[in-house]
């Protein structure tokens, strides 16, 4: 049987760039953009940028910088939106300073990025893939 390339690889751009809900256990669920999304690579790039002298040190300035615009770039391009969060007891409202916040737990933020990287996720669903929307 042949490999029909449309259904296995075709992305949904609005999800890739506007993200798409991810259930992430109980009722909690995350709405995430798709790694290397246009504001993803451009704000990447920036801030690299923008931080060389200290990124080249190769010490622990530089691993606590890259740390901190890992976080700024996942809090600002892929991690958009959340339901069912709480953080400490506490139920979470999103906004892109809350996600700063969890995003600096380093499993979490491996989480996120896993979740960025499901091509699955991304793909044209499949009713418009077979010409049925």
């Amino acid at each position: 049987m042949a490999l029909d390339l449309f259904s296995q690889f075709a992305s949904d751009e609005n999800l890739e760039n506007n993200g798409a809900w991810q259930d992430i256990g109980g009722d909690s669920k995350l709405l995430v953009a798709r790694a290397g999304n246009r504001k993803y690579a451009k704000l990447l790039t920036k801030l690299v940028e923008k931080n060389k002298r200290v990124l080249d040190g190769n010490d622990d300035a530089a691993d606590a910088k890259s740390d901190e615009i890992m976080v700024q770039v996942i809090a600002e391009t892929l991690l958009l939106g959340w339901e069912g969060i709480t953080y400490k007891g506490k139920e979470l409202p999103y906004s892109i300073a809350n996600a700063k916040l969890v995003l600096g737990m380093k499993e979490f933020r491996k989480v996120v990025a896993k979740l960025a990287e499901d091509q699955d996720a991304y793909k044209v669903q499949e009713e418009v893939a077979q010409g049925k929307a």
